[in-house]
This record gives structure tokens, C-alpha cells and sequence, in this order.
């Protein structure tokens, strides 16, 4: 396949015969598939219908099919403050090259073509109409597509890179202009995270700086991704005197990035690279590696399972079985306090600014910033804002609406604080099949886990459960399912997303179900405990390492990220048992 990529299509009335002369010299290389990266038409039409009507008269001369996305300029007259309607740039690109979306993907057997476009600012958040910005709702769409087909490559267009890829600006222009990055005066680094993150992005082509390929910097490397810039076609636009397009050649054999010089009118290989066998062998896994970052010893008795809720990612409650909720902060070595004194908790979660407890038939909360949060006495059970339930509270889970849900006997409570934080109400309630022995919430999603290994998925339409099936162990979490279930005497991991399922053993001897605990990373890794010993999981890739958490027994583990962030997770907190006698539990830290 041979794909010619054009960089900012400005065009100059008076130097319509360079274009057409360009437009001959794409179609002299017989491209599949031609990418224009945004920006179409001459002075005074750009960002109007009328330029994209000119720009396209061009683009079609070439004879190929056409695949563009809206660049900086396309959108000035309509971002922020501009007066041309909302939605008028954006409804004729649409129509005139028949897409369903300005950003899309392209899918093909052995790679895909991830495309992102420029969209409209709102008037209040507009700090220059000539940012290239994305909405929330298209860099999460994307997001969501990268996940549908794990190991196989993308290739990336924008019209302006993400910050992170090296290449070359124009400080005077861009930089002093605060639009040289996509999304620089919004949130620039989701992009830098993006590509950082997701070994499937090997190859990302941009425009925008007006820039040729002879430059060192026209060609960076960062995370396993190559960053390619490109030119310009016409001669009143090229900031270094030289016109040039790219074109990328992929078949079975290799992948090249060439050069279309329309001076020379020929292909060169000037700021040109080569890579020797197919796409999917740039697709760097990196190998699952976990690391010991730092510990503090916590309280005097291990942690109950489900015990450990993270409140930041960097400090974290350890809820011990002699009845205290210490909050720790592993990398100072600091343990501040105790939320609670009396009974062992059953289940403790954090929502919003609440951390809320449940022991015997009671449940309650206290605000985790309050100077006045810690128990400093020996008064009895904490916290005292609190109900008192028919039946014992087995288990919490975070409600989206606020508040959390309670499990105790056969009834499911939503309850919240009232206004003044002062009493506890109880807003909602279902029927469980069966007693809870976990809620796992993610998002709006909620599922409950019996002391019998079944697992029962919440209708809020119905307000009712429906049974999905016998596992050992399950969690949620960022649209990533995980459980545990045995298969001839073998523990199989089990992770899916929806658009995949990957299964993979666990080399560790089933003792007791009670021991057992999984918990989901995103992008198919997993944290499981079997047996008292921590194993992290790439599921996806069958990888299974063991972490050497020392010689006390790993009693339960949570994601070392905020309880209510749904962000890519990187690293865990694992509380460990008393090694030998006289030493302590410990709160260990990993990245993984």
C-alpha cells in the first residue's frame, strides 16, 4: 500500500500552477489512499466553505481516494468567539468526502490508521482560535478504539504533534502563539501519555510547522513511536524554501517513509526510514516488570482482604484485623492516624471527600480532610456520624451518584450523608440473591460476589440482580473485567474489555478462596494474590511474574491510584505480613 501524506494545504491564487504541478506529482506516484493533514485554501477562504470548495477542486485532481482531517486554520473562524455558525466547517467536510466523523480509523487486516481532527473551542475556555483542539468526547473515543485490537500497529495523523515528540518548532510562530501542540492550552500532556503508553502507536505523521524532512529533528523517536514531520507544497508557505510531501510505503516485506520533493519532482529519501519486516514487529510489548518502590511498617496486625483503599498515589488506608484504619504514606515512611478504633472492618471504600466504614450491623463515614478525621481516644467504635443496619454490613462499594452502596444480609442500601454531613440517609435499597461478600463498582457498573463464589451482575433499570457466573475471585475496573475460576485443579486468570478475552494460568496451588484476590490495571494486566504471594499479569501477552514482596504473606492489595480515577494504572500498594516475630506489617509500593 502507498500512502502520500500532504502537510498544510494553503493555497495562492497567483500560484495555482504550483499546486496543479504538485497534484501531477502525486498522482505520477500511484498512491492507494492520499492524507491531507488540514489547513485548505488561500488567504481570505480558509476556514470558510469556500476554501475547503477550493481546496478540494485540487485534492481530487490527483485521482485517489481521499481521507483529509481539519486542521488549526479550518477552525478559526468558528472557535471561540468566531462568528460563523458552529458546525458549518465541519457539516460540509463531512458531506463533500463522505465521512460519518471528522476523526475516524481505518481499518485493514494487519494495521490501522487512527485520524484525529481540529474541533471548535468553546467561547469561555478560547485562548487562541488557532489552537488545534480536541474534545473530551473525541480524544476518549479514540482512546477507546486503541483498546479494540491489542498488538496490532497504528499509525497516527494529526495536523500538529502532541507535546513529547521532539520535532522541530517554529518558536516565533507556534510557540509564542501557544498552539504548537495538540491541545497546548487545555490538557497537552493526555496526548504525550497516549502515545507513551500504547506500544501499538509505531508511526505518527503531522504538519503544521511548515517545516521539510532535511532537518534532524524532522524525524524523532520517542517510546517505541516515530514521529514524522511534514511539508508543504507550495512556495509562498515553506518557512525553509523547499515543497515537499511524504509518502509511506507498506507491504508484506517493510515499511518505508520516502520523501515527494515537487522542487526535484521526483522521490527521494531525504529525512526518509526504512524498517525491515511487517508493521507488527514495531510493536514494542515492553516486558512486565515489577518494581519495588518503598514500604512503611503499619499498625501491629496484617491488613483484612479488601482492607487497603487508596486515596491518592501516594497515600493509602490500611484497615488492620485488630480493628484499626490507619491512613500511611509509604515513600515518607509516615503513618498520620487512625479512622477508626474498636471492631475489625468488614469493608471500607472512599467516595468523593468521604471514607466510609462498615463493622458488626454499622456503618458510617467521616470527611477524609478534615484535621479532625483521626481518632485520638479510645471512645468507642469510629465514626460516630453512622447508621445501624438489621444485619450485619458485609460489604461497600463507591455509588456514582455519591454516597455508597451497602450490602448486609439480603438488601442492598444506597446511603449518603445528609447536607449538613451531620446524619446518614438511606436513599435507595434492592434485593441481593444471596449475602455479599464484595461489591466491585466501576463507573455506573456494579456487580456482587457471594461467599459461594457467585457472581451477580446490578440492573438499575430493575433494581435487581442477574446471576452471571461461578468465579473464584473478580474485579472491575476502567472497563476491564478480571476474575479467577479453577480448571482441573489449574487457577486461570481470565481478562476482557468487551472487544477481547484473554485467558492465562496462575502458577500457584488453590489453599484457601478466601486468599484469593484479583485486581484489574487496565489494558488487560492484573494483580492477583493466590496462596499469600502477590503475581503480576499481562494477560493479554501470557506473562505471569511472581513479586518477591519478602517473606511475610501478602494479605490483600489495591490499585495505588485515586478510588475515583479512571486513568491508566501503573503502580499498586501490597500490605505484607510480620515476616518472623517481632517484626512488623508492612505497606509495600510497586510499579508495574
Amino acid at each position: 500500500m502507498r500512502v502520500v501524506i500532504l502537510g498544510d494545504f494553503h493555497l495562492k491564487p497567483e500560484d495555482y500552477g504550483i499546486t496543479r504541478t504538485a497534484m501531477e506529482d502525486i498522482a505520477a506516484a500511484s498512491p492507494d489512499l492520499i492524507i491531507p493533514l488540514g489547513d485548505f485554501g488561500s488567504q481570505g477562504k480558509i476556514g470558510s466553505v469556500e476554501g475547503l470548495e477550493e481546496a478540494e477542486a485540487f485534492l481530487r485532481q490527483a485521482g485517489a481516494p481521499l481521507r483529509p482531517i481539519l486542521g488549526n486554520h479550518d477552525m478559526e473562524r468558528e472557535s471561540g468567539p468566531g462568528k460563523q455558525p458552529k458546525g458549518t466547517m465541519q457539516e460540509r467536510f463531512l458531506r463533500m468526502f463522505e465521512l460519518d466523523c471528522p476523526y475516524g480509523v481505518l481499518e485493514y487486516d494487519n494495521y490501522r490508521f487512527f485520524f484525529a481532527a481540529t474541533e471548535n473551542q468553546s467561547p469561555d475556555s478560547c485562548y487562541d482560535v488557532q489552537e488545534v483542539f480536541a474534545t473530551d468526547e473525541q480524544f476518549d473515543w479514540l482512546k477507546a478504539k486503541l483498546k479494540e485490537r491489542p498488538g496490532v500497529p497504528v499509525i497516527f495523523f494529526t495536523h500538529a504533534p502532541p507535546v513529547g515528540a521532539g520535532l522541530r518548532t517554529v518558536p516565533r510562530v507556534h510557540v509564542r502563539s501557544t498552539n504548537a501542540y495538540l491541545d497546548e492550552n487545555h490538557n497537552p500532556y493526555r496526548w504525550y501519555e497516549l502515545f507513551k503508553h500504547t506500544p501499538e502507536i509505531v508511526l505518527w505523521f503531522s504538519a503544521h510547522y511548515h517545516l521539510s524532512h532535511g532537518h534532524p529533528d524532522s524525524h524523532t523517536y520517542r517510546f517505541g513511536t516515530h514521529f514524522f514531520m511534514t511539508g508543504v507544497h507550495g512556495a509562498a508557505f515553506t518557512r525553509d524554501g523547499n515543497r515537499q510531501s511524504r509518502i509511506l510505503d507498506i507491504d508484506t516485506d517493510g515499511v518505508k517513509v520516502l520523501t515527494l520533493d515537487h522542487i526535484k519532482r521526483e522521490v527521494t529519501e531525504e529525512g526518509g526510514w526504512a524498517h525491515t519486516g511487517q508493521l507488527d514487529t514495531l510493536v514494542q510489548q515492553p516486558r512486565l516488570e515489577p518494581v519495588y518502590v518503598h514500604a512503611v511498617s503499619v499498625g501491629e496486625a496484617p491488613a483484612v482482604k479488601g482492607g487497603l483503599v487508596p486515596l491518592s498515589p501516594t497515600r493509602c488506608i490500611v484497615s488492620t484485623t485488630d480493628g484499626f484504619s490507619w491512613e500511611a504514606e509509604p515513600w515518607v515512611e509516615g503513618v498520620f492516624g487512625t479512622y477508626h478504633i474498636g471492631p475489625a472492618l468488614t469493608s471500607v471504600a472512599a467516595c468523593g471527600n468521604q471514607l466510609w466504614m462498615a463493622w458488626g450491623n454499622e456503618a458510617g463515614a467521616t470527611d477524609r480532610h478534615s484535621p479532625w478525621r483521626f481518632v485520638r481516644d479510645e471512645k468507642g467504635p469510629w465514626p460516630f456520624i453512622k447508621t445501624t443496619l438489621a444485619e450485619t454490613a458485609t460489604a461497600l462499594a463507591a455509588h456514582p451518584a455519591g454516597g455508597v452502596w451497602v450490602a448486609a444480609g439480603h438488601e442492598l442500601k444506597h446511603v449518603m450523608l445528609t447536607a449538613d454531613n451531620g446524619a446518614l440517609a438511606v436513599i435507595g435499597h434492592a434485593a441481593l440473591e444471596e449475602p455479599s461478600a464484595a461489591l466491585i463498582a466501576d463507573g455506573e457498573s456494579l456487580w456482587s460476589l457471594s461467599a459461594t463464589g457467585k457472581l451477580y451482575a446490578y440492573d438499575a433499570q430493575q433494581q435487581s440482580f442477574v446471576y452471571m457466573r461461578q468465579v473464584l475471585a473478580w474485579d472491575s475496573w476502567s472497563g476491564y473485567n478480571v476474575s479467577l475460576h479453577s480448571e482441573h485443579g489449574q487457577l486461570l486468570l481470565t481478562s476482557t474489555n468487551g472487544h477481547n478475552m484473554y485467558v492465562t494460568s496462575l502458577p500457584a496451588k488453590i489453599s484457601q478462596t478466601s486468599d484469593l484476590q484479583v485486581i484489574s490495571l487496565g489494558a488487560h494486566r492484573v494483580l492477583a494474590i493466590a496462596a499469600g504471594e502477590a503475581y503480576a499479569a499481562a494477560v493479554n501477552r501470557q506473562e505471569v511474574v511472581r513479586m518477591e514482596t519478602g517473606e511475610g504473606k501478602v494479605a490483600t492489595a489495591c490499585r495505588a491510584v485515586a478510588a475515583d480515577s479512571y486513568d491508566r494504572c501503573d503502580a499498586v500498594y501490597v500490605s505484607v505480613g510480620q515476616a518472623s516475630e517481632g517484626s512488623r506489617p508492612l505497606l509495600q509500593k510497586w510499579t508495574i
